[in-house]
């Protein structure tokens, strides 16, 4: 994305463009160093965490009535044969003009309430750096 263009970007834009930066980040993270976060002898990925989120917001949409978001988030196919679901809903977030507000209203705040808990509990601190060896990587996660 060129500089005139993020000038031009919409704050719901900005905001998916976090979104998926923090995504991203946290994924790469994960997937570049094998990592998996263990509970109770669990071994859980990140990847299992993207079909939860979608799985949640498209429930909750449906629950709370909100027809314009479950037709959003359907639009793809079914959840489950989204292919990494939460890097698609999020590039079309940023990158399709004609979203409601009524869906991005909705969608984005549980978005980011969501993705950033998962990083707080379970990924780098803002400031750390993505690779640089252990020592590095062990300075830069939360206490």
């Amino acid at each position: 994305m060129q500089i005139s263009e993020s000038l031009e970007m919409k704050p719901h834009q900005k905001q998916a463009a976090y979104l998926s930066s923090l995504w991203t980040r946290l994924s790469g993270q994960h997937i570049a160093l094998g990592c998996s976060c263990s509970m109770s002898g669990m071994s859980v990925t990140l990847e299992d965490f993207e079909l939860d989120i979608a799985d949640y917001l498209w429930a909750e949409g449906e629950r709370l009535g909100q027809k314009a978001v479950v037709c959003f988030l359907l639009l793809p196919g079914p959840i489950s044969e989204q292919k990494e679901v939460i890097r698609g809903i999020l590039n079309r977030l940023e990158n399709e003009d004609d979203i409601s507000a009524e869906v991005t209203d909705w969608l984005l705040p549980r978005m980011t309430k969501t993705l950033e808990s998962y990083a707080k509990l379970h990924g780098p601190a803002p400031d750390a750096l993505l690779f640089g060896g252990s020592s590095s990587w062990g300075k830069g996660y939360r206490e």
